[in-house]
């Protein structure tokens, strides 16, 4: 199953200067059980052309086995959403 564009909660590091590192995030999977997990690797981040928000692609063990997925910030909404993970 390929989850995309699922909203999670998330706690993240903001520095003096701006920049966002997520850290750990929690979501519902398609039976309602709360999933958290922690972030071992940001391996990429990109801010958007016009500013709106960033995505960052990530490494985690996620449900016993390490994953690879991407997670989205709108700065305006103030938003994280979690996409391109395969549970």
């Amino acid at each position: 199953m390929l989850c995309v564009d699922i909203p999670v909660q998330m706690i993240s590091c903001t520095d003096t200067n701006g920049k966002i590192t997520p850290m750990r995030f929690r979501f519902r999977d398609k039976t309602g059980e709360l999933i958290t997990v922690t972030i071992d690797k940001v391996l990429s981040e990109e801010q958007y052309k016009n500013k709106v928000g960033a995505s960052f692609s990530c490494t985690a063990v996620v449900c016993g086995a390490r994953k690879t997925f991407t997670l989205w910030y709108n700065y305006y909404a103030h938003e994280w959403h979690l996409s391109r993970l395969r549970v």
